[in-house]
C-alpha cells in the first residue's frame, strides 16, 4: 500500500501536476489521521472493556465481603441477645441473689463483649484503582464504608474505654476482683451487683454504648449492605 502511494506521488510530480499532487497529499494526510483516530478508538475501547472487567471483579469481591459481614453480624446479635435480657434485669433491679448463684453468665454481663472487624478486601482494591471514574455505585460504596466504619470504630472505642474503666476500678477497689477475673463465684460480688448503684450505672452505660449505639449501627450496616449487594448484582449481571 505504501509503495502504491509513493508511486502515485512520484507520477504526479513527474507530470508537474502540482495542484493534483496537493489535493492528493491532503487526502493522504486525512487518511492517516482517520487511521490514527480508528486506532485510538480501538485502544480506548479495549482499555474501557478491561477497566469494566476489573471494576466488576472488585464489585464481586465487595459483594462477598458484605455477605460475610452480614453472616457475622447475625452471629453477634444471636450471641448477645440473651446477655441483653440479663443486663436489663440488672438495670431494672429484678435480679435476685439466687439468680446470680444459679446463673454464672449473669455475673459476666459486663465482663467482655464480641466485636467484629469488617471485611475490607474489596473497598481497599476500589480505593487503590484511581483510573476508575466516579459513578453512582462507586460513590455509594465509598460513602457507606467511610460513614459506617467510622461510626462503628467510635462505638467500639467507647465500649472499650468503659470496659477498661470497669476493670481498673474493680481491680483497685474490690476484694472480690481476683475471683471475678478468674470466673469464680463470689458472694461479695453478688451483694455488690445487687445493691450498688455503681454497678447499675455501669450496666446502664454498657447497654447504651453496646446495645443502642453499636447494635444500632450494625443494623444500619445490614440494611445498607443489602441494598449495595442488590445494586452490585444488577451491575455485574
Amino acid at each position: 500500500m505504501i509503495k502504491i502511494f509513493r508511486k502515485i506521488r512520484q507520477q504526479l510530480l513527474t507530470e508537474n501536476k502540482f495542484s493534483k499532487y496537493l489535493i492528493y497529499a491532503i487526502g493522504e494526510i486525512i487518511l492517516v489521521v482517520i487511521g490514527i483516530l480508528i486506532a485510538l478508538s480501538i485502544k480506548n475501547w479495549n482499555e474501557g472493556r478491561k477497566n469494566k472487567e476489573t471494576l466488576n471483579n472488585i464489585y464481586t469481591i465487595i459483594k462477598q465481603d458484605l455477605e460475610t459481614d452480614l453472616l457475622n453480624i447475625d452471629k453477634i446479635f444471636t450471641s448477645m441477645n440473651l446477655n441483653e435480657k440479663m443486663l436489663m434485669k440488672v438495670i431494672n433491679q429484678t435480679m435476685t441473689f439466687e439468680d446470680y448463684k444459679s446463673c454464672e453468665p449473669c455475673q459476666r454481663v459486663l465482663h467482655g463483649f464480641p466485636d467484629y472487624t469488617f471485611q475490607e478486601r474489596g473497598i481497599k482494591l476500589l480505593e487503590n484503582q484511581s483510573q476508575f471514574t466516579n459513578n453512582d455505585l462507586k460513590a455509594t460504596i465509598t460513602d457507606f464504608y467511610s460513614e459506617l466504619n467510622t461510626e462503628i470504630d467510635v462505638d467500639i472505642e467507647s465500649i472499650n474505654i468503659g470496659f477498661n474503666d470497669n476493670q481498673y476500678y474493680w481491680k483497685n477497689n474490690k476484694s472480690w476482683f481476683t475471683d471475678f477475673i478468674r470466673g469464680i463465684s463470689n458472694d461479695e460480688f453478688i451483694e455488690y451487683a445487687l445493691n450498688s448503684w455503681d454497678y447499675r450505672n455501669r450496666a446502664s452505660e454498657f447497654h447504651v454504648l453496646y446495645y443502642e449505639l453499636y447494635f444500632g449501627h450494625l443494623k444500619e450496616y445490614k440494611q445498607r449492605a443489602k441494598k449495595i449487594i442488590e445494586k452490585i448484582n444488577k451491575t455485574i449481571n
